[in-house]
């Protein structure tokens, strides 16, 4: 071998690294439809987004107001110009979905001098948290002995080399 020194760099890179299992986590969804208007939500950890269309041409409505009701809860969302998008980050109102189940909702939209009352049920089918079971970190033991196998590579390169045998 050649290049030991950095063999064991590279290995030592490699098992510092921590693997990630990728599972695919459904993102829930809620879609209500009029006549006129399409909203289509997506509960993501700590926030819910909406995109809201014109339903025959699905041209997007812009900076409208928009407030969504759960039972005895309201909350408006704020548009956001940068992404032409609703934005809901009111950790009370959005508490309420954290546990898996059926929820109904309330839209009221104002566009203009336009306004229009939707309704769906939003269906949450898993608790919206974030887990690291299926990731793998350098355990307790692991970083102790690469580092020592480190050394000892390090050690033996520059002792044989010294020597004036090859490394």
């Amino acid at each position: 071998m050649k290049r030991p020194l950095q063999i064991l760099f590279c290995l030592l890179a490699m098992l510092a690294s921590p693997l990630h299992a990728v599972t695919a986590m459904p993102i829930p969804v809620v879609v209500a439809e009029s006549e006129d208007f399409e909203i289509v939500g997506r509960l993501e950890e700590k926030t819910f987004i909406f995109f809201v269309d014109r339903n025959k041409s699905n041209a997007p409505v812009l900076a409208a107001s928009l407030e969504v009701e759960q039972g005895d809860k309201k909350a408006i969302a704020r548009f956001r110009p940068e992404t032409g998008d609703y934005l809901i980050d009111d950790a009370g109102f959005l508490a309420r979905f954290a546990q898996p189940g059926v929820y109904p909702l309330s839209f009221t939209l104002i566009v203009g001098d336009e306004s229009d009352l939707l309704s769906a049920n939003f269906a949450v089918n898993s608790a919206l948290t974030v887990t690291d079971a299926g990731e793998r970190q350098l355990g307790g033991w692991l970083l102790p002995i690469a580092l020592i196998a480190l050394a000892g590579g390090a050690v033996w390169y520059f002792v044989k080399r010294r020597k004036g045998g090859e490394a």
